[in-house]
C-alpha cells in the first residue's frame, strides 16, 4: 500500500505507472458503481474490470477470451483501488476522470520500440487498445499522434499489399481501337447492319468508395497534425512519420481515391459492418482512421455506439516481446554481414515456435518467445520478460520451470531472459554445464544499450560454433592491419599459406607496422620510437611462443594470425592485438596476444 498513488475523486487526470496501484479517495459508494458501468467496466466477482478487444485475435482464440484487460477496480468503503495491468495509455475511469498509465521505461523508448516493430510488415502481434477518450488535459498529444501515424501507415500498407476495395465497371464501346476483349456477337450484328467497327468490352477499376475515402481523409488530417508544432514540442521522429504518411496518401490518390471535408460526418458513421467480410485486413487502418476522424484532437468529441480502438493503450508485454524479436533478427543479420565465411546462412531467430513434447499430439505444446536456431539445431532459447525494475525472472519458479522445459525439449544448454530493467548477470545451472543469462542494461533502460546487450549475447552464442566471428567482430570495431591485405581476404582466414600466414614471423611483424604507418588511421614511422621495433619484437615473440611443454603454441602449419590495430587503445599511438586461429581436428580455437602499445 505504501507504493500506491493517491488522488481525490473528481481529479480529471490521474497518473500512475503500469502495475502500480492507484487509490481514488472520497468516492460516493452509492453512485460509483453506476459510474463505472457508464465507463464500460464490467463486474467480475468482487471487482470491476475494463477490457478492450484486440485489433485481431490470435490464432485459436475468440475475440472475447483474447480481450486485453486494461484496468481492474475494487470499491473499498469510500475509495477506489485501481490496478492497471501491463498496458500504458489513457483510459477513462468514470465520467470526468481518466487514468494515464505511464510505462516503466521512458516514452521515447516506447515509441522507438513501436517504430522498430512496425518495420516488420508480417508481424501478427497487435497491442490492443482504447480510445474514444484519446486526449485529456495535461496529456502531450505528440505521443498519441506519433502512435496514430505508425499504425496508420502500417494499416494502409497492409491494405495495399492485400488489395483496396474496388468496383469493376464494365462498358461496351464501338471503335477500331480499344482495350480489353471484343464482344463477338455484337460485332457480327454491327456488320449485319452496315457498321464495320467492332464492339469492345472494357473493364474499369474504380477505387472511389466511402471506406477508402474515409482512410484517405484520415491521412490528410494526420498530415495536418504532424505538421503542427503544439506547445513548441516536435513529435517523435516527426520527419520520418510525416514522410511515410504523405507517401501513403499520395499512393491512394494515384489510384483515384479522393475525399472531401464535407463528407466527414458520413465517414465517421461508417462501421466494420460496412466492410466485406473478406476485407478483415482493413481493420487496423479502419480503426486508426476512425480514431483520427472522431478524435478530440480535431476538436470533435468522440461518440457513437462503438468505442473507437487505436494502439494507444499498448500492451507492453507483447510490444516488448515483438520488439525483442525484431532486434534479435536484426542483430543476426548484422553478424551475417561480417561473416566472411558464409557460415550463418541458416541461422534464424524464430518467434513463438510451437514445440510438441509428444509425437502425434498437437494438443500439448510449448511456445518459448524466441528460439535461436542454426538449421535443425537449437543454439539458445530466450524469453522476453517485461518485469519491473530490480526483478530477476530466474528467481520466479514458473518462469524458471518453463525455461528449463524449453531447454530440455530443444536440447540446448543456453538460456536467456530478456529484461528492460534488471542487470546483466550469468547464472550457471549446477551439475549440467548449462547457463541462464539475464540480458539487460546495467543502468537505466535505453533501446541502444538493450540492443547492444542482445548483440553481445548472440555473438557469444554463435561464436561457440563459429569462433571466427570474434575475429570478424574485432575487424569491424577497429582496423585490420596487414600490408597488402584488405578485409575481403578474411574469407581465406584459415589458409596457412595465404595472406595471414605466420611462416615468417619477422616479415609478418614488418607488414603489421607498415600497414599502420602507411594507413590513414595510424602514426607515421618517424613518430614511432626506433620505427616501431619494440612492437615488432613483441609480435615476433607472440608468433613464436611456446606452451608449457615447450611445443609451439601456434604451429605454423595449423595457425593463422589476424592483427588488429586500435588507434584509441592508449594515449600514445594506439595498440595492436593479435588474433590467432588454430585449426585442429576437434575444431577451430581463437587466442589473442596483446594488446601491444606502439611506442
Amino acid at each position: 500500500m505504501s507504493n500506491a498513488v493517491r488522488y481525490d475523486y473528481g481529479t480529471s487526470l490521474c497518473s500512475v505507472q503500469e502495475n502500480r496501484k492507484l487509490i481514488v479517495e472520497d468516492c460516493d459508494p452509492d453512485t460509483v458503481n453506476n459510474e463505472l458501468r457508464a465507463a464500460n467496466f464490467v463486474r467480475e466477482g468482487s471487482k470491476f474490470v475494463k477490457k478492450r478487444p484486440r485489433l485481431r485475435t490470435r490464432s485459436g482464440r475468440n475475440s472475447e477470451s483474447d480481450a486485453l484487460q486494461v484496468l481492474s477496480v475494487r470499491l473499498v468503503d469510500d475509495t477506489l483501488h485501481v490496478e492497471p495491468s501491463d498496458v500504458v495509455g489513457i483510459v477513462r475511469l468514470v465520467p470526468g476522470m481518466s487514468v494515464q498509465v505511464e510505462p516503466k521505461v521512458d516514452w521515447e523508448h516506447v515509441i522507438q520500440m513501436l517504430l522498430t516493430v512496425y518495420d516488420i510488415d508480417r508481424t501478427q502481434s497487435h497491442y490492443g487498445v482504447p480510445l474514444d477518450e484519446l486526449v485529456s488535459s495535461g496529456v502531450e498529444s505528440a505521443r498519441i499522434i506519433a502512435i496514430l501515424a505508425i499504425n496508420y501507415v502500417h494499416g494502409v500498407r497492409t491494405i495495399r499489399r492485400e488489395g483496396f476495395i474496388r468496383d469493376l465497371n464494365i462498358r461496351r464501346r464501338d471503335g477500331f481501337e480499344g482495350l480489353g476483349s471484343i464482344d463477338v456477337e455484337q460485332t457480327l450484328m454491327n456488320h449485319a447492319t452496315g457498321n464495320p467497327a467492332p464492339t469492345w468490352i472494357e473493364t474499369q477499376v474504380e477505387y472511389a468508395n466511402p471506406v477508402n475515402s474515409a482512410v484517405h481523409m484520415a491521412g490528410k488530417l494526420l498530415l495536418r497534425l504532424l505538421q503542427q508544432d503544439q506547445n513548441g514540442h516536435q513529435h517523435p521522429r516527426q520527419d520520418v512519420l510525416l514522410s511515410m504518411v504523405h507517401q501513403e496518401v499520395e499512393r491512394m490518390e494515384e489510384l483515384g481515391i479522393q475525399s472531401s471535408q464535407k463528407e466527414i460526418g458520413g465517414y465517421r458513421r461508417l462501421s466494420l459492418q460496412d466492410l466485406p467480410r473478406q476485407r478483415h485486413y482493413y481493420r487496423r487502418a479502419f480503426h486508426t482512421s476512425q480514431s483520427i476522424l472522431s478524435s478530440t484532437l480535431l476538436g470533435q468529441a468522440g461518440g457513437g455506439p462503438e468505442e473507437l480502438l487505436v494502439d494507444y493503450a499498448l500492451s507492453m508485454n507483447k510490444l516488448f516481446q515483438d520488439y525483442s524479436n525484431r532486434v534479435l533478427n536484426r542483430k543476426v543479420e548484422s553478424l551475417r554481414q561480417i561473416d566472411y565465411l558464409d557460415q550463418l546462412s541458416e541461422v534464424k531467430c524464430k518467434p513463438e515456435p510451437p514445440i510438441y513434447p509428444f509425437a502425434g499430439n498437437s494438443e500439448a505444446r510449448h511456445q518459448p518467445d524466441h528460439l535461436l536456431t542454426d538449421g535443425d539445431q537449437t543454439l539458445a532459447v530466450l524469453d522476453s520478460k517485461y518485469y519491473q525494475a530490480g526483478k530477476n525472472p530466474a528467481n520466479e519458479s514458473a518462469s524458471r520451470s518453463r525455461m528449463f522445459a524449453y531447454a530440455y525439449l530443444t536440447e540446448t544448454d543456453r538460456m536467456a531472459f530478456l529484461c528492460p530493467q534488471y542487470r546483466n548477470v550469468r547464472l550457471p545451472v549446477q551439475h549440467t554445464g548449462a547457463e541462464i543469462e539475464v540480458v539487460s542494461p546495467d543502468g537505466d533502460f535505453t533501446c541502444e544499450d538493450y540492443e547492444e546487450g542482445i548483440r553481445k549475447y548472440i555473438l557469444e552464442t554463435l561464436a561457440i560454433t563459429y569462433p571466427e566471428l570474434h575475429v570478424f567482430e574485432a575487424t569491424a570495431d577497429a582496423h585490420l592491419s596487414l600490408s597488402g591485405v584488405s578485409e575481403e581476404a578474411l574469407s581465406e582466414v584459415h589458409d596457412t599459406n595465404g595472406p595471414f600466414s605466420i611462416s615468417n614471423p619477422a616479415t609478418f611483424a614488418d607488414r603489421v607496422i607498415a600497414a599502420i604507418a602507411f594507413g590513414s588511421y595510424g602514426p607515421n614511422k618517424p613518430e614511432l620510437e626506433n620505427q616501431g621495433q619494440w612492437t615488432k619484437s613483441r609480435i615476433k615473440e607472440a608468433c613464436t611462443k611456446s606452451d608449457e611443454e615447450d611445443h609451439p603454441k601456434y604451429p605454423q602449419h595449423e595457425t593463422t594470425c589476424i592483427p588488429i590495430y586500435d588507434p584509441d587503445g592508449n594515449d600514445d599511438h594506439g595498440t595492436v592485438t593479435l588474433h590467432f586461429l588454430r585449426s585442429e581436428q576437434e575444431g577451430t580455437s581463437v587466442s589473442t596476444e596483446g594488446p601491444f602499445p606502439l611506442m
